[in-house]
């Protein structure tokens, strides 16, 4: 999360939720969004089908790319774009497996930057290997020199756990100069 009082004009803001359902919370989703005013908008868990996420309207934001789950309800993975940014969807459906290695991306230019915007999630019953596996080739597809990648999504893996897990996915993404920023639990659950 940015702290809107200390953005500077020039700062590029991405924003990722697991949003667990959008067609109801769009609006709460947008009064969120006020202070921050993210150029991109990161969405997993959006529980939609490709007719109904394409029918979304989020204010000033265009729909850059999604995927939508066919065998399995919920789920699903989306990217939103300011209006006034151009953007190239990228095809990473050879990659996906429901509930396992939920994933797209799009690539963008801001200023003189190339940045590789990835949004992807992985069920708590998905396979953490097949997601490991995946992440790898992803990322070996789209990694250049020159681009700037953002990761964003919720992989349901505890960080705050000391497991060869996060060991192994803090080495690959290391490889590629990819590092976790946010170090806290995202969600609370009471036994």
């Amino acid at each position: 999360m940015v702290n809107p009082n200390n953005k500077h004009s020039g700062d590029f803001i991405t924003f990722h939720q697991n949003i667990r359902g959008l067609t109801h919370k769009i609006d709460e989703l947008l009064i969120s969004l006020s202070d921050i005013n993210p150029q991109v908008l990161c969405v997993t868990e959006h529980h939609l089908r490709p007719d109904e996420i394409n029918s979304v309207h989020l204010w000033q934001y265009n729909l850059g790319t999604y995927f939508c789950r066919k065998l399995y309800k919920q789920g699903g993975v989306s990217i939103f774009v300011l209006k006034n940014i151009q953007f190239q969807k990228i095809d990473l459906n050879q990659y996906v497996k429901e509930k396992d290695f939920e994933v797209c991306a799009l690539n963008l230019r801001v200023a003189s930057t190339n940045l590789l915007i990835i949004c992807l999630y992985r069920s708590p019953t998905g396979d953490y290997t097949y997601f490991l596996n995946q992440l790898e080739l992803v990322l070996n597809k789209l990694h250049k020199v020159s681009t700037n990648i953002i990761l964003c999504g919720d992989f349901n893996i505890n960080f705050l756990e000391n497991t060869s897990r996060i060991t192994c996915l803090e080495s690959l993404l290391a490889s590629f100069n990819l590092y976790s920023t946010i170090k806290f639990p995202t969600r609370n659950f009471i036994n």
